[in-house]
């Protein structure tokens, strides 16, 4: 059974997490409303229709119809006690509700193996038939936001599994790169309200302690759209956001996929000595 691991916050590191219940067998994959391609497909990704983008608007919040039902998950880590709550994320609807059901996401075990793994090939064949691959360097989440805490690592032992970005609670949060919204919900211990994304090269991002998410799983959107608002939720011990990014499967330091500017002087030469 897949175990996830519990995000580190701005000064706590990792713990295990409650491994996922058991799930109906998923039905067979139907195509959406675009083509979905094989997962050795290189092709452009065709338009896939209105229907699935969260907002046709980047610049504002999309709009949520409908709240998920109010939900506090506690837990301890150590002797300290904290809540994954409140709960803030939109009940999925429509076309975009129905792609997530047929490919399996959303669910508390889509979010642990996106974050702790190599994303399923049906996933990456649909998001390749959908959106493009990132271009490098990548839209910055918070527009205001500083870099706060990058990856840690002791040993072989990841004790920061992400970059702390300073935001208040409530500050708006943008997708770093145009992606398939693979789970939106507060389910994973730790992370608190936790928004991830698929994106068209197979890469992952996370974004975690969230006050309120504005999009949900299914759903498709653009480069540098606002997704969600930073909070508090979680393994936190104070408002920012905390991101994660993988690419071919593994954990990796997103710092080196941003604008030089946004990374301190110290850890330039560490990142662009090969440019």
């Amino acid at each position: 059974m897949l175990r996830v691991l519990v995000a580190a916050s701005c000064l706590i590191a990792c713990g295990d997490a409650p491994a996922p219940t058991s799930e109906p067998h998923r039905p067979r994959i139907v195509e959406p409303a675009a083509r979905v391609g094989d997962v050795g497909d290189v092709q452009e990704p065709r338009e896939p229709g209105p229907r699935l983008h969260a907002s046709d608007e980047r610049s504002a919040l999309p709009e949520v119809a409908r709240w998920l039902p109010e939900a506090r998950r506690c837990g301890r880590f150590g002797a300290r006690r904290y809540c994954n709550g409140p709960r803030r994320a939109p009940e999925p609807e429509g076309a975009s509700a129905e792609l997530a059901s047929q490919l399996g996401l959303g669910t508390h075990r889509a979010a642990a193996e996106l974050i702790r793994a190599n994303p399923r090939p049906e996933w990456i064949a649909a998001v390749r038939g959908l959106v493009a691959a990132p271009r490098f360097p990548m839209t910055w989440p918070v527009d205001e936001g500083r870099f706060g805490r990058g990856v840690q690592r002791r040993g072989r032992k990841v004790v920061h599994r992400g970059v702390d970005v300073t935001a208040e609670v409530g500050t708006p949060v943008r997708a770093v790169a145009a992606a398939l919204v693979g789970y939106a919900d507060n389910t994973v211990d730790g992370y608190g309200n936790l928004l991830v994304l698929l994106h068209g090269g197979g890469e992952v991002s996370a974004y975690a302690h969230l006050d309120a998410i504005h999009v949900h799983a299914g759903q498709l959107v653009d480069e540098g759209q606002l997704v969600a608002r930073a909070g508090n939720t979680g393994l936190s011990r104070g408002p920012h956001l905390h991101f994660e990014w993988r690419e071919d499967g593994e954990l990796a330091d997103p710092m080196r996929r941003f604008e030089e500017a946004h990374v301190p002087a110290w850890m330039r030469p560490l990142l662009f000595a090969a440019r």
